[in-house]
């Protein structure tokens, strides 16, 4: 598919780089308006869509990530909680920083918080919690908007964009093949999403998965990228 898939890179510092259409294989669910994927004069690339901004976690987010986290534990619970019940947000914020700056430095792993751009707040954070190089390069997605986030298509924009960014070829993107979600049989509007975007529930395919304190049930979602482009006709 592509003859220069090599170890990833992250794109030339202070350069901002513009998805072409085919990379962002643009269907009915991604944003209206372009995607863009920028390198700040230091550190990882971010992805801007026109309402969010997906960016590495840092220290200065302590604070409004743990305020949201408090505010999101109840609502996260049931399908993706990020800690144990009773563990302080401070201990879960700390385990997610360290998380993305092991996922960035290493290349196996790609965890952005979404920024609201017209507020600055936290709305939720898209990952690819692991990231494989081997025959195939592909990746495992996991996602979550924080309370009173829903509802707004921003989980529609945030995963579009992030789906553009893994598939575009390097050094624009991370040129992946396949990406998979693990998703709950109950989880209804997590499942609609997966399949908007061409997500193909393999057959077979149920495991238990550790959620918080508990093991449960979970089917395995797949978007390859010839399933992607071929929905951006």
């Amino acid at each position: 598919m592509n003859q220069q898939r090599q170890r990833a890179s992250q794109p030339e510092a202070g350069r901002a780089l513009q998805l072409s259409p085919r990379d962002r294989a643009e269907s009915a669910l991604t944003p209206a308006r372009p995607v863009g994927v920028e390198a700040p004069d230091r550190g990882p690339a971010e992805i801007v869509t026109p309402r969010l901004r997906l960016r590495p976690l840092t220290e200065n987010d302590r604070d409004a990530y743990c305020a949201v986290y408090d505010q999101s534990r109840s609502h996260l619970e049931r399908f993706l909680p990020l800690g144990a019940a009773d563990q302080p947000a401070h201990e879960v914020f700390a385990r997610q920083l360290e998380l993305t700056i092991e996922g960035d430095e290493s290349g196996k792993a790609f965890r952005r918080i979404a920024i609201d751009t017209r507020t600055g707040a936290i709305v939720g954070s898209f990952n690819l919690i692991v990231v494989r190089r081997g025959l195939e390069w592909d990746a495992d997605v996991s996602c979550w908007l924080a309370e009173g986030r829903t509802g707004k298509g921003l989980a529609t924009e945030a995963l579009g964009a992030l789906l553009s960014y893994s598939f575009a070829d390097l050094p624009a993107g991370l040129g992946l093949h396949a990406i998979h979600g693990f998703i709950d049989p109950e989880n209804a509007r997590s499942q609609a999403l997966a399949a908007g975007f061409g997500f193909v529930k393999a057959p077979d395919s149920a495991t238990h998965l550790s959620v918080g304190d508990r093991w449960q049930l979970h089917e395995r979602w797949t978007l390859t990228i010839s399933r992607w482009l071929e929905i951006a006709g």
